[in-house]
């Protein structure tokens, strides 16, 4: 239920009521309606004009006049925005037509210092900010019982400042998922902290080339919002779609502003509306837990509407983010209400299950909460949490303060979160960023205050009614009032910007970024520029090929109060001292890995070395715990100039694994030929490749091919999966991999001067690759255990290797026929022949145009003697307590490969086998038996019938032996096999619920206005409370009511007057208040009569 107006504005400290009228650019009036005419638009329409666009609002709070000068937002919404409004089981309904009504814009006379974001859907409704003061506005519903306004027209608003708001949350935390409770939670977080290890060394610069930029560029956050059962049954439905647009509009205004540092777009995609709970969504007071199923909930709907169908790659439902705004007061640890406003994942933008966040409604301040948690996805710590800022001596907590206190500025961000964001995405972890979607013309609202309390209402804001300014001169870098007490006392803040101030030098002026300036004056505000580039860096790397950078500031000038920040690249690379190392050098990531041998793990030092298996990320620093069996993440990144792998030129730089061209030049196109070299033409090699299919004898080791010395691009694989297994031989007769009949696991192995892949697995056939070059001749040898079924190889070997000898084909003995009757084959295979000594040589050795084909016969081709042709065994009758099974038996003679005939069972002489054997003759296991159901009974008592609605039947499970002749022991057979004992049956519907009501009491006042109440009960047909009446329809449980008011004989309507210092009274009258005692006597004129 929404609050009334009188409890709304009662949990405000201090507030104004004014009544704003539409102006033109001159400030002269033109309505008081608050709307732009601007007719709803479906979401592909023609933009609206230019002047179509602007509209102006003036505004009268505080002691001062608010000219607003608002232009129409266009960038809020995707162009296939959509407003779903979800049941339980799917989508109710959807629309995609909205009313133009969110603005952003500036105060008339301060362009530069302030900052306005507004809706006028329902009124004004939006935040402004001006002289380092943030005001709310917003409409009083028609309940408030405020008269119109001067000029005898308008709406009323209240205004109000941030520091009014009672919020206990104001005080509160944001939460974040990477403190020891949440350890095992590795998802919510990840670290971008780069290797502490950086070796230094020399300056070379050979074949420097710049490879990749750190680049300013605009970014588009696609983002879905999701408002819970409990946000639309508070808010509404008439109101609740505009309110979370006008928060994503002071969002998209947060994420703009230039001190973030970068350009980032928030652009709302999807809204769906919770009209009732999910059945895979649980949100409670909980925000670990409701984050973890939110998480995944918005997941498994990308791409999918409410009812599960697939919506197309340029519809409604993509996100890079998903935002939840729930009316649960949210606790991180637990699921009661405590002092946590939001939650979100560290890092987790472009993640499907780790870019989300949970968002606690406390108005319109929950803007605040969203961009703080979005922030976090972006890789945003804390403020003063792993950082400087906030500190002590440092610059103050911005908007990613871990707490939200009246202290904090939450509308601009952190030099922390600004270098915390850019990391993030130069690191290549916000690519789904890059991505420009269509927008639709929509209106976001921007509000900022300017001039509007003096020192005094300033003093009594933060110390009550009484208190006032007592000590003048520097107000503007410390205001000093009289606190309770009737002490002077300070809290160091400064007074706020506009506040009047005078100096020895200046009359009047007024408090501007804590300094006294001409009043009037303001330094104005620029776009941000490139300063130059620095000089390139240190080399990340003496040899081997290593990176340097160079980075420009966006301070040629920097972007002032409104100004933009700068586009385009902040920092670039080029590549450095690429030269080979000295032989006999450690690996660049072992030197990295031995790093941490000084450094504790979980309290042990460990020996580490390079992990190399799979499963991790290539430029991510693993390191395996030497003669122990785990290894481990030592940092997030290696050091710039790492290679990615083995055999790759490409290297990392920033965490990312970047494009080297053969020349070690970082982004060269540069490009080895087959024969690996740089630029070559492929003519330095030839290619051999093959299938070896020979018979081999089984039990011992077998040549399959030789690998000359210098041969690249190495793959020799079986064809087919066999428990033989590939090994490999040096000239010397040493094995290198599988030999001494000892088998190897599949991994790398660093042979002949390049590394060779082995891999064996269950699924696939054996292989082994490599990239070369070799620095010996190799041997592909095969253990043989069982008939080979081929093994492919292909590799590129150096021209000009050993060919002096001459090469022919021959023919190979016949082998053995394939069949002893019926028809077989034999066949005459073609071989290649060293001619020097007759031995069998590699088929590529022989020139293919003179290779003869091989020979095939028939042999054996006598018919078969009769034999008895036996079919399978069938499945056995019974799976326990003796089957039986059978097979097919026929006499058949084989006369040739393709005929057979059937003989009479007396044709073969050898017995005939059986057809039909036992089978399972184990007892079978015990096992549930249920009766009848019985009839129909009460849900509460088994003992009653129900006549309507729903009611349980049951039954009798029993436990049975397997013949079902004994009754067994529940214990013995499987609980989860048990039938159910009862379920759920429904009747004929019963008589809904009703209201009733009781009898009104006595009216609480005994002179004038009053109350009187009456219960109110909402009950079933059977008499008991029900909760399923429909709201609409409940009949109120109190009433106003008025007691006539007796004159005493002492009255004197001389003496009967409005006290002087009480400026109130019509207040009272119009809220009605006359009937309480002591607003009465204060104000007796005013009530007289009343």
């Amino acid at each position: 239920v929404l609050p009334s107006p009188e409890e709304f504005l009662s949990s405000l400290d201090h507030y104004e009521i004014a009544f704003p009228i539409q102006v033109d650019q001159n400030g002269d009036f033109l309505t008081f309606d608050m709307r732009r005419q601007l007719k709803p638009r479906p979401r592909r329409s023609l933009p609206y004009e230019p002047s179509e666009q602007q509209v102006f609002y003036k505004v009268s709070a505080h002691h001062t006049q608010f000219l607003l000068n608002l232009t129409l937002h266009s960038n809020l919404l995707a162009e296939h925005f959509t407003v779903e409004y979800w049941k339980r089981d799917g989508m109710d309904w959807q629309h995609d037509f909205h009313e133009d009504c969110h603005y952003a814009g500036h105060l008339q006379d301060q362009y530069l210092s302030s900052k306005v974001a507004i809706s006028n859907c329902n009124g004004l409704h939006g935040v402004i900010v001006a002289d380092e003061e943030e005001y709310f506005i917003e409409p009083l519903s028609p309940g408030a019982n405020i008269s119109a306004g001067a000029e005898g027209r308008g709406s009323p608003h209240v205004v109000y400042k941030r520091s009014s708001l009672q919020y206990p949350h104001m005080d509160a935390a944001c939460g974040v998922l990477d403190e020891k409770p949440w350890k095992g939670r590795h998802w919510w977080l990840r670290t971008l902290k780069p290797s502490p290890l950086k070796p230094s060394g020399n300056h070379s610069q050979r074949g420097q080339l710049p490879l990749k930029r750190s680049v300013s560029t605009e970014r588009y956050v696609e983002t879905l919002v999701v408002a819970d059962k409990m946000m639309v049954g508070y808010h509404g439905r008439r109101d609740i779609e505009q309110y979370i647009l006008a928060i994503m509009n002071i969002v998209a205004k947060l994420f703009q502003d230039s001190s973030l540092g970068n350009i980032v777009n928030i652009l709302v995609t999807r809204l769906i509306l919770l009209t009732e709970d999910q059945p895979t969504l649980e949100i409670n007071h909980h925000a670990g837990k409701s984050l973890d199923s939110f998480c995944k909930w918005q997941k498994s709907i990308v791409n999918r509407n409410g009812n599960g169908n697939a919506i197309p790659e340029n519809g409604i439902a993509n996100h890079d983010t998903a935002v939840l705004i729930t009316r649960y007061d949210i606790c991180i640890y637990k699921n009661k209400p405590c002092g946590t406003l939001g939650l979100a994942p560290v890092g987790g933008m472009c993640e499907r299950e780790r870019s989300c966040s949970i968002n606690e409604d406390i108005g319109l301040a929950t803007a605040f909460t969203i961009a703080h948690e979005i922030g976090h996805t972006f890789g945003m710590n804390h403020d003063g949490v792993g950082n400087s800022c906030g500190s002590r001596g440092q610059e103050t907590a911005k908007l990613m303060a871990a707490h939200i206190t009246m202290k904090t500025n939450p509308f601009v961000w952190s030099t922390c979160s600004r270098d915390y964001i850019t990391s993030f995405l130069d690191s290549g972890m916000g690519l789904c960023l890059n991505n420009a979607p269509p927008k639709q013309d929509f209106i976001y609202p921007t509000v900022a205050p300017g001039q509007a309390y003096d020192a005094d209402e300033q003093c009594r804001f933060q110390y009550g009614v009484k208190s006032r300014q007592c000590k003048y001169g520097e107000v503007c870098s410390e205001l000093w009032c009289l606190s309770k007490s009737n002490r002077c006392i300070t809290n160091s803040i400064p007074a706020a910007e506009g506040t009047i101030c005078q100096t020895n030098t200046i009359d009047k002026g007024w408090c501007y970024k804590r300094e006294c300036v001409p009043f009037g004056t303001r330094p104005e505000g620029v776009d941000g520029a490139w300063g130059s580039w620095s000089s390139w860096g240190e080399c990340s790397r003496t040899c081997g090929g290593g990176v340097s950078s160079s980075v420009r500031h966006c301070d040629s000038p920097r972007p002032t109060i409104g100004g933009k920040y700068c586009l385009g690249e902040r920092k670039r690379y080029r590549s450095c001292n690429t030269d080979d190392c000295p032989p006999g050098s450690q690996d660049f990531r072992e030197l990295q890995c031995a790093e941490f041998d000084n450094v504790p793990f979980r309290g042990k030092y460990y020996t580490w070395k390079t992990y190399r298996g799979g499963g991790v990320k290539a430029c991510s620093l693993n390191c395996l715990a030497e003669g122990f069996n785990f290894y481990t993440e030592r940092a997030a990144a290696v050091v710039d100039g790492t290679p990615c792998r083995q055999d790759s030129n490409d290297i990392c730089v920033n965490g990312e694994c970047k494009h080297v061209g053969c020349d070690r030049v970082l982004g060269s196109d540069s490009k080895e030929d087959k024969c690996r070299v740089c630029g070559g033409d492929g003519s330095s090699c030839e290619t051999i490749e093959g299938v070896f299919n020979h018979s081999l004898p089984e039990g011992g080791y077998e040549e399959v091919i030789q690998i000359p010395k210098g041969s690249v691009h190495i793959d020799i694989r079986e064809l087919n999966l066999s428990i033989n297994y590939l090994a490999l031989r040096g000239e010397a007769g040493e094995y290198f991999i599988n030999g001494k009949l000892s088998i190897d696991p599949p991994r790398r192995f660093d042979i002949a001067g390049t590394t060779f892949h082995y891999r064996r697995s269950p699924e696939e056939p054996e292989s082994l690759e490599a990239l070369g070059p070799t620095n010996i001749t190799l041997f592909v040898m095969v253990l043989v255990r069982t008939e080979p079924q081929g093994i492919r190889y292909k590799f590129n070997a150096p021209v000009g290797r050993d060919g002096s000898s001459q090469y022919s084909w021959h023919y190979t003995p016949w082998t053995k026929c394939s069949v002893l009757c019926a028809g077989g084959s034999q066949i005459q295979s073609v071989v290649c022949r060293k001619l020097s000594d007759g031995s069998t040589v590699p088929s590529h050795f022989c020139s293919a145009d003179t290779k003869v084909p091989e020979r095939q016969r028939s042999c054996n081709t006598e018919p078969c003697p009769p034999a008895w042709a036996i079919g399978n065994w069938s499945e056995c009758s019974r799976s326990c307590n003796e089957g039986v099974r059978t097979r097919s038996v026929f006499c058949k003679r084989k006369i040739s490969a393709s005929e057979e005939k059937t003989l009479d069972d007396a044709s073969c002489t050898q017995p005939r086998p059986k057809m039909l054997e036992p089978c399972n003759n184990q007892t079978c296991p015990p096992e549930w038996v249920a009766l009848d159901w019985s009839e129909a009974t009460c849900p509460l008592s088994p003992q009653c019938t129900p006549s309507c609605g729903p009611g349980f039947r049951h039954r009798i499970v029993l436990c049975k032996s397997g013949d079902h002749s004994v009754t067994l022991p529940s214990s013995q057979c499987p609980e989860a096999a048990k039938p159910p004992s009862s379920m759920r049956c429904n009747l004929r519907r019963c008589p809904p619920p009703r209201w009733v009501t009781g009898e009104w009491g006595e009216c609480s006042a005994q002179c004038g206005l009053g109350q009187q109440r009456r219960s109110v009960q909402c009950l079933a047909h059977t008499g008991q409370p029900s909760l399923e009446c429909p709201e609409a329809l409940q009949p109120p449980g109190m009433q106003q009511c008025e007691t006539k008011c007796e004159s005493g004989p002492t009255d004197n309507p001389e003496e009967c007057k409005d006290v002087n210092k009480v400026a109130y009274c019509p207040l009272v009258l119009k809220f009605k208040f006359c009937s309480r005692t002591y607003f009465r006597q204060m104000c007796c004129k005013t009530c007289q009569g009343h």
